[in-house]
């Protein structure tokens, strides 16, 4: 949730500084840029981190699907029982040919 989040506001955030550390530069305040410029920087690289730890948490999750409580079948779900001779391994369809002919 959090690693989503962090995903999603701080490239706003990141937008925000660094237009602010430009608007700074440009009214002649050069340690206000710099020190908006620094906090860009470490934000920059918090984002990356939430976007490689949103990615990682999302692969395990997709590797380890949840599990069910109990080990019974769904309700409202029955195996549906096949017809004979279906599978080829039994009934009418399955008699051989040489004992008809007799």
């Amino acid at each position: 949730m959090w690693g989503a989040a962090a995903t999603l506001l701080l490239p706003i955030v990141l937008a925000i500084v660094l237009g602010l550390g430009g608007l700074l530069g440009g009214l002649g305040d050069a340690a206000g840029s710099r020190a908006c410029l620094r906090i860009g920087l470490v934000v920059g690289v918090i984002w990356l981190a939430a976007i490689v730890a949103t990615a990682a948490g999302s692969a395990i999750a997709h590797l380890d699907p949840p599990r069910r409580r109990c080990d019974r079948p769904r309700r409202g779900r029955r195996r549906r029982e096949r017809w004979p001779g279906a599978d080829g391994r039994g009934g009418i369809a399955a008699e051989p040919a040489s004992d008809r002919s007799a």
